[in-house]
This record gives structure tokens, C-alpha cells and sequence, in this order.
């Protein structure tokens, strides 16, 4: 079983290491992220790090495969609850979003690094993790919906397809307005009103 000697660890133990390795990564990258400082901050012994993982890629590794398990169970796998509307299923994900970021803090800030994190040691496998996060996440997002809810006037996969470059291209801005603010210091209330006016626009514009 992969990485079974921490899976074995009482779940207060393996939390601290997790969020001593989410933080150091976040804030470092993965180039200058030192294990020694993970180990100080986890309060364990280097020796008991690499018992449980090969080598520090092995340890970034398991934290991608984490993150993307509370984010599918917590994020992508509960978009759907609201049925087959599309601007409601978005409305619903960026709730959650920052219900899980608030939850989850050092996850937030990881996922952030993620996006710009440039090192050649792990490119490959980060590709990989990023494209099955996102192909899963459309899988939730995008699929059985309701279209009886578009306009007929217009073709369904176009402005199925509008939505989602007009969104996707919005949560991007966000995220650039965002820029280095800890989630405590994000006001998500004032966001998802902001996300929601948008939403109200492309409802008049593409449903019935």
C-alpha cells in the first residue's frame, strides 16, 4: 500500500505534517522548500520523515494526491446537489470553493503555488495531477445538463461554451486581485455577490 507507514499514523499526527509540508511548499516552492524546515515545524525527527516518504518529491507528490481527494470530496462532488443549471451549478461551486479554502487554509495557499510552480523536477507528474483535477472537475461542472433552460435561438454547446471561457476567464481576474491575501484577509461574501451579478448578466443573455 502506498505510503502506508503515515496512512498508519494517528490522524492528529499525520494533519500536523501535512500542514508543515502545505505550508513550506506554498510559501518556498518546491525548488526551496527545505524538509528540514517541515520536520522542525511538524515537530518529528528527519529520519521519521523519510520513513514515511522515499524523498521530498515523493512527500510534494502525496500532497497533490491529498489535495485533490478533499477538493473532489468537497468541492467537485457536491456541484451537482443543484440539479442540471449550469449558471447554478457555478453560483454553488464558488460557495463551496470558499467554504473549503476557509476550512482548509494551508490547502488554499498550496493550490496557488500549484498554479505557478515552475520546477522541472516535477513538471510531469504536476501536468498530470493538474489534468486530472481539471478534467474532473468539468466532468462534475459540465456534465447531464438541463438544456432545456438555454435559448433555442442560439446553439446549446456555444453558449455552453461562452459561459464557461466568460467564467473561467472571471475566476482568473479573481485570483489575479486576490494576488498574495491569506484567506483570512478575503472577503468571499463581497465576491460571491460581485460572482453573482455576472451570473444574473449570462442568464439573461443565454437562457430562455
Amino acid at each position: 500500500m502506498l505510503y502506508e507507514n503515515f496512512i498508519g499514523l494517528k490522524e492528529e499526527k499525520r494533519d500536523v505534517i501535512i500542514n508543515a509540508a502545505l505550508t513550506e511548499f506554498a510559501a518556498k516552492g518546491y525548488d526551496l522548500a527545505s524538509t528540514n524546515e517541515i520536520v522542525k515545524s511538524a515537530g518529528i525527527s528527519k529520519g521519521a520523515l523519510f520513513h514515511y516518504f522515499a524523498s521530498k518529491k515523493d512527500l510534494f507528490l502525496f500532497l497533490c494526491d491529498y489535495v485533490f481527494g478533499v477538493v473532489s470530496r468537497e468541492f467537485y462532488e457536491q456541484i451537482g446537489h443543484c440539479g442540471g443549471d449550469l449558471l447554478s451549478r457555478y453560483q454553488r461551486a464558488a460557495m463551496l470553493k470558499g467554504a473549503v479554502y476557509q476550512r482548509y487554509p494551508r490547502l488554499f495557499e498550496f493550490i496557488k503555488r500549484l498554479s505557478i510552480e515552475k520546477s522541472p523536477d516535477i513538471a510531469a507528474e504536476l501536468a498530470q495531477q493538474l489534468g486530472k483535477m481539471m478534467a474532473y472537475g468539468y466532468e462534475n461542472l459540465l456534465g447531464n445538463l438541463d438544456e432545456s433552460l438555454f435559448r433555442t435561438d442560439i446553439p446549446i454547446d456555444k453558449a455552453r461554451d461562452l459561459i464557461v471561457w466568460a467564467l473561467e476567464n472571471y475566476g482568473a481576474r479573481s485570483m489575479e486581485l486576490i494576488g498574495d491575501k491569506r484567506v483570512e484577509e478575503i472577503n468571499m461574501e463581497a465576491l460571491n455577490a460581485d460572482f453573482g451579478k455576472y451570473l444574473d448578466v449570462l442568464r439573461k443573455c443565454f437562457y430562455k
